[in-house]
């Protein structure tokens, strides 16, 4: 039953991606055995497949252990021990699945061959003349990246050139030469993902991949290099960095732009990768004005919108922000994420005074999103950001004008902060009202909440059971009668309460003689004592 939920090429290649993950070394070699001595002692149990792609397991050891493999990524997968990356639990999970489709003996059999593999490459390496990257040389790196990007394509055979291979067999290879010093080691991981990213529009250029048709399977490994890219970012941001850097920074522009220059999928994560790595370790002012005429001179040959977001992050940073607006009133609503990225870091160096200019500009923004044919979902995601960052802004300046001002525009999409907001300012009426224009009906609301408002503000909620009484009418069947009889003796309370018996009485009355034809009604009203029983 198990085979038949597998999908063997995927488990296939999920093989081939561990064995580019674990080097035939000899602490793998522990590594792997002891993973064999756990699946062949059927320690692997409670085997559940999750997803398409992802399984869930108990291993026994001294303390059981809970994994969760990821079928098309390995390295994705995790565990509930101590230990780092592929332990020996997933590794038996792994082999559990694998032996559905291929025998587990044959997979270490080969896996121990890939010293004789390695090898071989070496020599084919050898054969074109790949020479091994200066780690104190940028240009090194780069005719590194170009020569093995040549090979990879001489040996790889050209249905096998997809985004899995150049993931896990040509960076690899890059990872391979890394330099040893911390600082360096992040930013050649900036640059060698770079490189892979320009390598996938290469694949397109040649065939290899069709940008509409592939891009669902390209997509894992862009959100890998973008991780690996604002990690590595984030390192660097740790130290203070040494002159000894400066070379390599004041030429790493030119593949940061590149992210620009090319068209096809991806525009808003090559953009994003751009506004980070200029936002932090190349934000000197020399640098930037520099890589603002740069930008100019290609934008005056061809206009796109990467450029022109480009330029807008170039003001953004020479704070240029009356340039910046000018730019952002040229362009549609799409940008809000790039928008929410200098909101972002306006708010983390809680530059208040820069985010009021701000936040009283862009308000069509968050409007003309609001009303994009997108799904619920990424809309709610949008918006959800932006309140973060103007909740932080809020609370700094207590500018409520601007926050409702805000909430309003962005209703449906604002619906959570807007609720809070008036339940928590006791401004019931309006609380009852956005949930009814969303769809709520007040039997869906919380129980306690509604006792809360019937107890200080009982004439906010007579609304509410009006139009739930009508609603159940319509249906016209004896258990929603039934139901609008319950409504209708606590709406007679709230009228009670608000002092109003006389509005009730006439709104009963009213009711009756409406209703003559309802019979079901009508007897559902005198047995709830609504009504005179008397003929």
């Amino acid at each position: 039953m198990l085979q038949h939920n597998l999908n063997e090429e995927e488990v296939k290649q999920t093989a081939e991606q561990i064995k580019e993950l674990l080097p035939a070394t000899d602490e793998n070699k522990q590594l792997i055995k002891k993973a064999l001595i756990t699946y062949r002692q059927d320690s692997v149990y409670r085997l559940k497949q999750e997803s398409d792609t992802e399984w869930s397991a108990y291993v026994h050891d001294v303390v059981a252990a809970r994994v969760h493999f990821h079928v098309l990524f390995p390295v994705r997968s995790s565990c509930s021990c101590p230990a780092e990356g592929l332990c020996k639990h997933i590794l038996a999970v792994f082999f559990s699945l694998y032996a559905q489709v291929e025998s587990v003996t044959g997979f270490t059999e080969n896996w121990s061959e890939q010293d004789e593999l390695q090898r071989s490459k070496e020599l084919i390496r050898q054969h074109f003349q790949v020479k091994r990257p200066d780690e104190q040389s940028l240009q090194s790196w780069l005719t590194f990246f170009q020569d093995e990007f040549n090979l990879w394509l001489k040996r790889t055979p050209k249905h096998q050139q997809t985004p899995q291979h150049l993931y896990y067999g040509y960076l690899s290879i890059l990872k391979k030469h890394a330099p040893t010093s911390p600082e360096f080691k992040s930013l050649y991981a900036i640059h060698t993902s770079i490189d892979v990213w320009l390598r996938l529009h290469e694949l397109i250029d040649l065939g290899r991949l069709d940008a509409e048709k592939d891009f669902y399977s390209m997509n894992p490994y862009v959100e890998q290099l973008m991780n690996t890219i604002f990690d590595s970012v984030d390192h660097l941001k740790t130290y203070a960095l040494s002159f000894s850097l400066d070379p390599f920074l004041e030429n790493t522009p030119t593949a940061v732009r590149t992210l620009l220059q090319i068209s096809g999928p991806f525009q808003h994560e090559r953009v994003a990768v751009f506004m980070e790595i200029w936002g932090t370790i190349l934000n000197r002012g020399k640098w930037v004005k520099k890589e603002t005429e740069l930008l100019k001179n290609a934008q005056q040959q061809e206009q796109t919108v990467e450029r022109t977001i480009g330029l807008m992050h170039m003001d953004y940073l020479l704070k240029e922000d009356e340039r910046l607006f000018q730019q952002l009133q040229l362009l549609n609503a799409h940008i809000l994420p790039n928008v929410l990225n200098w909101l972002k870091d306006l708010t983390n160096r809680k530059d208040w005074k820069r985010l009021k200019l701000w936040y009283n500009e862009i308000s069509y923004v968050l409007e003309e999103y609001c009303q994009l044919d997108l799904s619920y979902r990424e809309l709610r995601g949008a918006v959800s950001d932006f309140f973060f960052y103007l909740d932080a802004y809020f609370k700094q300046t207590k500018d409520h004008h601007l926050y409702e001002r805000y909430l309003q525009i962005c209703m449906p999409y604002a619906f959570t902060e807007y609720s809070q907001l008036l339940y928590a300012q006791q401004r019931y009426a309006e609380w009852i009202e956005i949930h009814s224009l969303v769809g709520f009906s007040i039997s869906e609301l919380e129980k306690e909440l509604i006792k809360q408002i019937a107890k200080e503000e009982p004439e906010a909620l007579i609304p509410s059971y009006h139009r739930e009484i009508s609603l159940l009418l319509d249906q016209k069947n004896r258990s929603a009668y039934r139901e609008s009889v319950k409504m209708l003796k606590k709406l007679r309370t709230l009228y009670h309460k608000t002092k109003k018996t006389a509005i009730w009485e006439r709104y009963v009355k009213q009711l009756q003689d409406s209703t003559k034809r309802l019979r079901a009604f009508q007897e559902e009203m005198k047995k709830g004592k609504l009504i005179d029983d008397t003929p």
